[in-house]
């Protein structure tokens, strides 16, 4: 009992200790004061305030913080999200804040527990991840096995689970996710491949194998879940050159999910191409490529600059070119913004992936062994990034913090 007394005390005696100025300015500030500080925490020390102090759970229960905190991220540097491939190890996911003193990765942890699943997108502060419906094992994105979807706000906790599609024979399916500014609609996609059992009698078949009378086709299908809805529509068939393999979208872009691919064979070998799907309209179309000497689709990645499409990759050994579409989807836009020497830090020429632009004009870059490095255009010079608690291997997105709820956020009634 004495001794639960003295704590008390030196919790209130804390408060009323004259040299402990900090707490009895805190203690003394208007609301509309301690919401200006707030806005401008890092979202990491606004997760710590909530869960330590009873007033800061007040405090960032205000519904005016969200958007006064979302005015202030936009004009600072994007945060990042780490995704854990390691197919021997359970996945996990981690959070890099681009503010504050030290620079140290946080893990984060998805509200359904699963030792495996894949990080589909992220846009306006939201996750969307896909987790095995049947099994234990890792699956990848071209896995016969199905998956439910889950789209979350890190920070804030809430969660909205999509409607889980139809299956399939041994079908392998792959998720885009997004939002259109024009519709206000949050859009998940998929690209499911499958089997199908036919008789030889079918008139339009042409048969290659037979087996009692039954033969395999495949097929393939694109289906489309807005946010809000409670079931898939099929929108037909994906153009031939994003069944044969084909990974997640690399990049959202005026509300358009695009994907680097092959799209046939040229006199001067493999040629590739843009393919896009357009979330509003929910069709497919081609987006003219970077006028390079040689676009390749095993050497080149897409990205978002400064909100503009970029594609980046290996011209040749002595060269890493990162290109942007200054006005979306007009050829004659393209601009080779940067090529720089990718022998770096030395050996063999290094591919690099683009993650964003920072305020200060460089820009970040993922190394193909993943660490992480920033490009200084002007100076022509590159900077290992010291993050403390880096995964071994990893992908990194640009991610702007929100404290918007999920259901919010995609308009969603509360």
């Amino acid at each position: 009992m004495d001794h639960d007394e003295g704590r008390e005390k030196k919790r209130i005696n804390l408060a009323d200790d004259p040299s402990n100025k900090a707490v009895v300015r805190i203690d003394l500030l208007p609301p509309e004061i301690l919401l200006e500080i707030l806005a401008r925490l890092p979202v990491t020390s606004l997760i710590h305030f909530k869960s330590t102090s009873h007033a800061g759970r007040d405090l960032i229960s205000d519904p005016r913080l969200p958007q006064m905190f979302g005015n202030r991220v936009s004009d600072s540097n994007p945060c990042l999200i780490l995704f854990n491939y390691n197919f021997h190890v359970p996945q996990r996911l981690y959070f890099v804040d681009s503010e504050g003193c030290s620079r140290r990765v946080r893990r984060i942890d998805p509200p359904q527990h699963s030792k495996f699943y894949n990080l589909v997108g992220s846009c306006n502060g939201l996750l969307c991840l896909s987790f095995p419906i049947i099994g234990g094992s890792w699956v990848s994105h071209m896995s016969p096995m199905s998956h439910s979807l889950l789209i979350y706000n890190p920070f804030v906790g809430d969660a909205v689970r999509v409607q889980p599609a139809n299956r399939f024979l041994n079908q392998s399916e792959v998720f885009g996710f997004g939002f259109h500014p024009r519709t206000g609609e949050f859009k998940v996609v998929r690209i499911v491949c499958y089997e199908k059992i036919m008789t030889v009698a079918d008139p339009e078949l042409v048969v290659e194998e037979v087996n009692d009378g039954f033969t395999t086709v495949y097929e393939s299908m694109v289906q489309v879940f807005t946010v809000g809805t409670t079931e898939w529509r099929k929108k037909g068939v994906p153009p031939s050159q994003l069944t044969d393999e084909i990974g997640p979208p690399e990049a959202l872009v005026e509300g358009s999910l695009h994907w680097v691919t092959d799209v046939g064979m040229g006199g001067v070998g493999l040629i590739s191409g843009i393919i896009s799907f357009e979330l509003a309209d929910e069709v497919f179309g081609e987006i003219p490529h970077p006028p390079c000497q040689r676009f390749v689709s095993r050497d080149f990645s897409l990205s978002v600059l400064n909100g503009c499409l970029s594609a980046a990759g290996l011209v040749d050994t002595l060269h890493f070119d990162i290109w942007v579409m200054k006005q979306y989807r007009v050829k004659e836009s393209w601009v080779k913004q940067f090529s720089f020497d990718p022998y770096f830090p030395g050996g063999w020429p290094r591919f690099f992936t683009v993650i964003c632009a920072l305020k200060n004009g460089e820009i970040l870059l993922q190394n193909e062994d993943s660490s992480l490095v920033s490009y200084d255009p002007v100076e022509n010079r590159f900077k290992t990034l010291q993050i403390s608690g880096l995964p071994n291997w990893f992908q990194a997105l640009p991610f702007l913090p929100s404290l918007f709820s999920a259901k919010a956020t995609m308009n969603l009634q509360l």
